[in-house]
């Protein structure tokens, strides 16, 4: 068995601008089966490593499992095409690699080596664990994501290129210091520039100056209550996307860490109906509907319904294979799962 990993299950905005990485040759996929080698102790097999891609309106979306690495599952961003959705996110999975110190703990393949035997966790010291886990917090959330995710809101749409202007300006005695503009806000705030304070790296610049932006913004009531306005009612950038908004996938925001979609909800059945759970993610799942439902939204997700943590009462243990009743509701995301029970 793998080592036991130290790092937090890792899930990303997928719209936000993709965090930098240092440049190299190698595709991700293969530095991702590379460090899974090193790591292990052993050559990776197919199960070791698994991708399952989401195809949202135009764009795709891919999570890596690494099942040689406890399980842990790491999200891309939106891509144009299901190669490139596969790569963002082991490209994910090796930028948290980097943020933490497990990729000094990853030696060198040693066939001669014995396997570590694993230490088996008493329910006490899972508990710590997952306490530490969650204190910690997600590496990969950063000013830069939380700003682009907060600016989409206002305006309603995709940032496009361009829109996001990042200047850094290095000074004599080796520090940086970077400016944001962000063209996409409305009225005079597309004009404005936010300077983020002297860092030792360009990269810490950057993410200075969007912590700076992105306080800028959330103290102005106005912007504030245009982010908090449902899709197709925000006025956006100079009347552009009008109607149309965009698409918000289901690990946008870090939703699998909320306690709950802050979505508004319309109820679509309010008798209960049973179905099947296909999947559970501790924090989301998927569920067949035994019945055929009425509705314009009933093709989505392959005919499956969400459901969210939240939803899930505390006397009920989901598992993929369960049966439970519910009722229907939908939001602007598609059908949604609540009033859980076990059938």
């Amino acid at each position: 068995k793998a080592p036991r990993s130290r790092i937090p299950v890792v899930r990303l905005d997928p719209m936000a601008t993709p965090p930098a990485a240092a440049p190299s040759s190698v595709d991700p996929k293969t530095q991702l089966n590379h460090f899974c080698q090193k790591f292990c102790q052993r050559p990776v097999t197919k199960s070791d490593i698994s991708y399952t891609t989401n195809k949202f309106g135009n764009r795709y979306q891919a999570i890596v499992r690494l099942d040689c690495v406890q399980g842990q599952e790491y999200a891309g961003h939106l891509v144009l095409n299901q190669k490139d959705a596969e790569k963002s996110a082991a490209e994910q999975a090796i930028i948290a690699f980097s943020q933490s110190n497990l990729l000094q703990e990853a030696q060198p393949l040693d066939k001669d080596k014995k396997k570590k035997k694993q230490t088996k966790l008493t329910p006490e010291e899972h508990a710590l664990r997952k306490a530490k886990q969650e204190e910690e917090g997600n590496p990969a959330v950063t000013p830069k994501t939380l700003l682009n995710a907060l600016v989409m809101k206002i305006v309603k749409r995709y940032l496009q290129k361009g829109e996001t202007v990042y200047e850094t300006k290095t000074y004599a005695g080796g520090g940086h210091q970077a400016t944001v503009k962000i063209t996409a806000l409305p009225d005079e705030w597309g004009s404005r520039m936010w300077a983020g304070h002297v860092c030792n790296t360009k990269q810490k610049a950057e993410q200075s100056a969007a912590e700076m932006a992105l306080e800028s913004i959330k103290q102005d009531p106005e912007l504030m209550k245009e982010s908090e306005k449902p899709k197709g009612m925000g006025k956006g950038e100079k009347g552009k996307g009008k109607g149309k908004g965009f698409l918000w996938g289901p690990w946008s925001f870090g939703w699998w860490n909320a306690k709950g979609s802050d979505l508004p909800r319309k109820p679509v059945l309010t008798e209960p109906i049973t179905g099947e759970v296909l999947e559970w993610k501790d924090s989301f799942g998927w569920i067949k509907p035994d019945v055929t439902i009425d509705h314009k939204d009933a093709g989505k997700r392959e005919g499956k319904i969400f459901v969210g943590k939240s939803d899930v009462p505390e006397t009920l243990t989901m598992a993929a294979g369960i049966k439970i009743s519910f009722t229907v509701y939908e939001d602007m995301m598609g059908l949604g799962a609540q009033d859980l029970q076990a059938s």
